[in-house]
């Protein structure tokens, strides 16, 4: 029998983050600097409170919209953290911020709807984007230094413009979005009925204080719809939890992919992201940092230019001298000096020029892996 599948499944292109750590995974002794994998281990009082809602049995079906004690505790941290205000009935328990963003955009997309994606972006929001049959539009924040022109989106705008995904700190470049960037959205919000989907899971991870989100804005609540995951800053991305926030008509729409998609996330899980609201994250925040001065010192050492980040754990990194397109750079950099990052296209076709390192390893590997990155490329511009 000749398969018949699904078109639009079919079409979408494997993750290039996920490729090239494949790939660096068949070469021995390589340095991987490319999925944004904390090197640090969940924290004990976390696998302790799974562990003891397994002994307390909590192993049956979940609620479909999350346990109503983790939904609470989530306002009651949101509301200390970012002074927002939530009730139970507006947030969802999700698989990750995955299972978030993908709740979020079936919730509001119809086939043809359009959803502005500011480029270099996250590899998922296309593909997400495309499975509900929308139609993803595209702008190249690189020539605004990665932040966001009113111009360019309202340029961009349509009657088919459902939504607009915005990612700060950005995945791959660091790039917290600035008072001018969060007031051209704002802007735009009040000239159109749309939505904006805020992915926010690096939002902990911010080097310096005064960072703002667009979350925290709430005469936009209605049009805003929150992103959160527990993967990056309590390291728990194995744990496949997270949440999102947003008016009820469009949480309840979500609850039905939980429904049929997943039936909820494990409750055992969802005992240990409540002891996660209460740890600090701030020495998680200090390690981040000196892992990212440490390469920062030499790439700057040889010369070599990259967006500094305000938060994070990532490097974009200017690879133009080179003369190579991305990809070739980073295979050719994997295979001879043994050290792997992610290529700028996979985030954007405009940022072939730029590759990604994710300094979110142990120190000793970010340290020898930048510098072997750094001497490849300085002795191509030779």
């Amino acid at each position: 029998m000749k398969h018949q599948l699904n078109k639009i499944i079919e079409r979408q292109k494997p993750s290039g983050i996920r490729a090239l750590n494949q790939e660096a995974a068949q070469v021995d002794g390589a340095i991987s600097l490319t999925i944004g994998e904390p090197v640090l281990e969940t924290a004990q009082r976390i696998k302790d409170a799974a562990n003891q809602a397994l002994a307390d049995h909590q192993t049956k079906y979940p609620p479909y919209q999350g346990l109503l004690v983790l939904r609470e505790k989530i306002i009651e941290f949101e509301k200390e953290l970012q002074n927002i205000d939530y009730h139970v009935d507006e947030v969802i328990i999700t698989q990750g911020a995955s299972g978030a963003l993908y709740s979020a955009l079936g919730a509001v997309l119809n086939p043809g709807d359009e959803v502005i994606i500011f480029e270099p972006a996250y590899v998922a929001y296309y593909p997400i984007v495309k499975s509900f049959g929308g139609k993803p539009v595209l702008i190249d924040t690189t020539p605004m230094h990665f932040q966001l022109s009113y111009a360019e989106i309202k340029a961009r705008i349509t009657p088919k413009t459902k939504a607009i995904v915005i990612n700060s700190p950005n995945n791959p470049t660091g790039v917290i979005y600035n008072e001018a960037s969060l007031n051209a959205l704002k802007q735009i919000m009040d000239e159109h009925s749309l939505y904006v989907i805020s992915d926010d899971v690096y939002n902990q991870l911010v080097f310096d204080a005064g960072a703002t989100f667009l979350v925290q804005d709430q005469r936009y609540k209605k049009q805003v719809i929150y992103c959160q995951s527990f993967s990056k800053p309590y390291a728990m991305t194995g744990w496949r939890v997270g949440y999102m926030m947003a008016d009820q008509a469009i949480i309840q729409q979500a609850i039905k992919f939980q429904q049929y998609m997943a039936a909820g996330v494990a409750p055992f899980i969802q005992y240990g992201a409540m002891q996660a609201l209460k740890e600090d994250v701030k020495p998680v925040v200090v390690h981040y940092k000196k892992h990212y001065e440490a390469a920062a010192k030499i790439l700057k050492e040889h010369k070599i230019d990259f967006v500094e980040p305000q938060g994070a754990f990532y490097l974009f990194v200017n690879i133009s001298k080179s003369k190579m397109k991305s990809w070739e750079f980073a295979r050719n950099l994997l295979h001879t000096n043994k050290v792997a990052v992610v290529p700028g296209a996979a985030f954007s076709d405009a940022s072939d020029d730029y590759v990604r390192l994710s300094f979110c390893v142990d120190y000793e590997k970010v340290v020898e892996g930048t510098t072997l990155f750094a001497k490849y490329l300085t002795s191509l511009e030779s």
